[in-house]
C-alpha cells in the first residue's frame, strides 16, 4: 500500500476552497488526468454519496465515508474499482486563506517494491495537481498539463 500527504496554501476562504472540492465533479477541472467524474446518489452530497470517476487509464467508483463540513471529507473506492484507495481533504484556516491537506493511502495491486518505487512520482503529480487547484480557485482559470484550459 503507497501512503503519502501533500499540502498546499491556497489564498481563499476555506468554506470556499471546501465547497468546491467537496463537489468531486469539479476535479477535472484541476486534476489532468481525471477526464470526468459524476454524482451518482441523488440529493445533497453527504455521506453515501457515490461518484463515478473516468480517468485517462482506469475508472472507479467512490463514496463519501465521512464527511466534517467544512472541515475535511474522505472518499473510498468501492469493491471492484481499481486501484482501490482512500482520499482524505481536510482544510484548516491560515492568515491568508486555507491550507489543504491531501491524505493517501493507494494500493494498486503491484507488488510492494514497485509501489515504494512509484510512490515519489504519484506524490509528485498529486502536489502539481494541488497546485492547478490553487491556481484555478486564486486567479479562475488554469492550464492543465494536457492542455486544457479551464474556468471555475
Amino acid at each position: 500500500m503507497i501512503e503519502f500527504t501533500t499540502h498546499i496554501d491556497i489564498h481563499r476562504p476555506t468554506h470556499e476552497v471546501f465547497a468546491f472540492v467537496l463537489d468531486f465533479e469539479n476535479a477535472p477541472k484541476w486534476n489532468y488526468f481525471v477526464t470526468n467524474v459524476t454524482k451518482q446518489s441523488s440529493g445533497p452530497i453527504r455521506v453515501g454519496t457515490l461518484f463515478h470517476q473516468i480517468r485517462k487509464t482506469d475508472r472507479q467508483d467512490y463514496r463519501i465515508t465521512q464527511l466534517t463540513p467544512g472541515r475535511s471529507v474522505d472518499v473510498t473506492t468501492t469493491p471492484g474499482s481499481s486501484p482501490a484507495f482512500t482520499r482524505r481533504f481536510e482544510l484548516t484556516s491560515t492568515r491568508f486563506g486555507t491550507r489543504l491537506y491531501d491524505r493517501w493511502q493507494l494500493q494498486t495491486g503491484h507488488h510492494p517494491l514497485l509501489e515504494r518505487l512509484a510512490v515519489r512520482q504519484i506524490r509528485a503529480a498529486v502536489t502539481e495537481n494541488l497546485g492547478k487547484l490553487k491556481e484555478l480557485l486564486e486567479t479562475g482559470t488554469t492550464q492543465l498539463q494536457d492542455h486544457r484550459a479551464t474556468t471555475l
